[in-house]
């Protein structure tokens, strides 16, 4: 299989998930998809260092954590040097394009309010990934993960009462 071949499969399989997982830490369309393309810009690059030694989709959810985080981080030192907005200023409401629930926007909305390693995990459980690889892909412990999920959903719930 070619290396174009290769990242193509890799592509289909992962790019919905991929997508969300941006648009989790973007809060917008137009971030999520300057992220989006900066994640597969830096598969497509690596592609050819990854050594099967684990799941494919653990790896490239392991190079859109590193690339989120830079991206958010830079985006907060761009902000603080740049502008007189407030640091602490929440992220964007998300496109109600990808969304035909109102309550499921709101849920975005709130999950943007958190910790960029907060919103990655429950990015990783909403698309269904088993506590062994958020383990992985974080690199934390499954107990660990277990906890922290436990306490982001009581966050997240705490969030969508008190905004209705």
């Amino acid at each position: 299989m070619t290396k174009k071949d290769n990242f193509k499969h890799i592509y289909e399989q992962s790019k919905d998930k991929i997508y969300r997982l941006c648009l989790g830490f973007t809060g917008n369309t137009m971030d999520c998809d300057d992220l989006f393309q900066e994640v597969y810009i830096k598969v497509w690059n690596n592609l050819e260092s990854f050594r099967n030694e684990s799941n494919v989709n653990t790896w490239i959810y392991r190079i859109a954590t590193n690339v989120a985080i830079a991206f958010v981080t830079n985006r907060t030192k761009h902000t603080k040097k740049n502008s007189d907005l407030d640091p602490n200023t929440k992220l964007s409401y998300p496109d109600k394009r990808f969304y035909s629930d109102e309550k499921i926007a709101k849920l975005y909305q709130a999950i943007s309010t958190l910790k960029e390693k907060d919103r990655l995990l429950i990015g990783l459980v909403l698309d269904e990934n088993s506590y062994a690889e958020i383990s992985k892909i974080m690199g934390i412990t499954i107990s660990n993960v277990g906890v922290r999920i436990n306490r982001i959903k009581k966050r997240l719930t705490n969030k969508m009462k008190s905004n209705g």
